[in-house]
């Protein structure tokens, strides 16, 4: 008898070191890990990098935005002046140019992904002062270049304000990853992305006539052209032409603290409408974000979630009175 018990355990014991075994395989097996922030292949584990970006004229075009998984633009002074919030991943560039200040706003942009934080200095004014927010959020690690010299410095051959460049991959080369918990409010699918709704082939997001970005899908190739005021929108340091599989044009509830048209105060949390342009497609949804601490999640009209080709994408904010224009 305890000779059966014996080879019984055995053979529990073997059973459960396989399993073990399997588990361990599947955690190390890279050969099927997608990106969090395109979906695509991916043979590392996740480095999300999220940096605001300047996008006033002396700023443009940007140096190594071309390398950015995700890309936000969102208006911060009132009248449509625009800046961008850049996520990296799946590639780290060298140097990005030019970084500039965040708002709350960008805070909670950030938080949709929870990996390093990257700007240059922030609003201090009672209600909108950015080192007392972040104080009352999950923020994971934040490199601010106002009190770091070591990892940003000026570009000579532009202009302050908008010169300040971010050595990114020196930041990359330092963090420690592995102790951020970082996630994505983007789902994708190459066979099973949402496709349904009007063809759409070109359109545009008028912020003021400075600030107009434009799309034109190129259904040979399946993706989105970008231009901006009417001109290729090109990285400044690669001289290549935008493109992206997704645009979500996102829709917030505006307002300003204190009348103040610098300072703004926008509706992260909650439920508001959506367009979205997936293979040269057009539908409309809605998103949902029940907190800060949690990501967004993307729905189209009849509830169902949204689900991105996978690739690049670029995310229009806009404030909810004002319209996408498709051409005709």
């Amino acid at each position: 008898m305890k000779k059966y018990i014996a080879m019984a355990l055995a053979l529990v014991f073997c059973l459960c070191a396989f399993t073990a075994l399997a588990e361990q395989s599947t955690i190390d097996d890279v050969s099927n890990r997608v990106s969090l922030t395109t979906g695509l292949p991916k043979d590392t584990p996740d480095t999300i990098m999220v940096s605001q970006m300047d996008n006033e004229p002396g700023a443009r075009p940007q140096k190594g935005i071309a390398s950015a998984d995700v890309v936000y633009e969102i208006e911060l002074y009132n009248g449509g002046y625009t800046r961008y919030t850049a996520v990296f991943n799946d590639t780290i560039p060298e140097l990005i140019e030019a970084i500039r200040s965040t708002r709350i706003v960008n805070i909670d942009t950030y938080l949709e992904y929870n990996g390093v934080f990257i700007h240059y200095g922030g609003q201090q004014h009672a209600g909108s002062n950015i080192y007392e927010y972040v104080k009352t959020v999950p923020m994971g690690i934040r490199y601010d270049g106002i009190s770091d010299g070591k990892n940003f410095y000026r570009d000579s051959s532009r202009k302050a304000p908008n010169n300040v460049i971010c050595k990114l991959q020196q930041i990359y080369d330092k963090v420690d990853f592995s102790s951020l918990t970082m996630h994505s409010p983007l789902t994708f699918s190459e066979e099973n992305y949402t496709s349904k709704g009007e063809d759409v082939s070109e359109f545009s997001v008028m912020y003021n006539k400075s600030y107009n970005p434009s799309y034109v899908y190129n259904a040979d190739e399946g993706v989105y052209y970008r231009f901006y005021n009417g001109n290729e929108y090109k990285d400044g340091e690669t001289g290549e032409q935008i493109t992206c599989s997704n645009v979500i044009v996102h829709y917030y509830e505006y307002g300003w603290y204190n009348g103040s048209s610098e300072r703004p105060k926008v509706t992260t949390v909650g439920r508001n409408r959506c367009d979205y342009f997936i293979g040269g497609k057009h539908f409309t949804g809605y998103w949902v974000r029940n907190s800060v601490s949690e990501s967004t999640t993307y729905y189209d009209d009849e509830d169902n979630v949204v689900v991105f080709k996978p690739g690049k994408t670029y995310i229009q904010t806009l404030k909810d009175d004002k319209e996408v224009t498709i051409a005709e």
